[in-house]
């Protein structure tokens, strides 16, 4: 089952019955985002999924205590994830909140895109305005305050 590893790693450090999990949306990648979802839930982490604008909300208002995000590897002192997880990264510093990777298999950069989306701007923004969606961010190591 997809992020099986993670929930199981998850369920180590962080049991289900003290914790709950805020999941940022992950457009365009939500299929497999919602695979995921199904290994917290069937451990009994109450898992909610906001939308990228929140993130910040939930960081500002301390409604959160870590900050995981997925990396496919590290190399020259920056880590490949997966798009807007450096924004992600540097809000968490910004305000105190710690940053760690977590290893995933799962490559934002070959992955096919649900036809609804697009990364020309056809379907994301209207009216011939072009539209930026990045598959990948390199996070500094600098944001990072553990690597599992």
């Amino acid at each position: 089952m997809p992020g099986e590893g993670f929930a199981k790693f998850l369920e180590e450090h962080y049991p289900p019955r003290e914790w709950g999990l805020l999941t940022a949306e992950s457009r365009p990648h939500e299929p497999e985002l919602a695979k995921k979802l199904e290994a917290f839930t069937a451990r009994g982490y109450e898992t909610v999924m906001i939308t990228d604008n929140m993130v910040g909300f939930c960081l500002l208002k301390k409604r959160v205590e870590g900050v995981f995000i997925y990396y496919r590897q590290i190399a020259d002192d920056e880590a490949l994830c997966q798009g807007g997880s450096l924004l992600m990264a540097v809000l968490a510093q910004e305000l105190g909140i710690s940053c760690c990777l977590f290893p995933t298999d799962f490559d934002p950069e070959t992955e096919s895109i649900p036809a609804e989306l697009s990364f020309a701007g056809d379907v994301l923004a209207t009216g011939g305005v072009k539209s930026y969606v990045p598959r990948v961010d390199k996070v500094p190591m600098s944001y990072i305050s553990t690597v599992w």
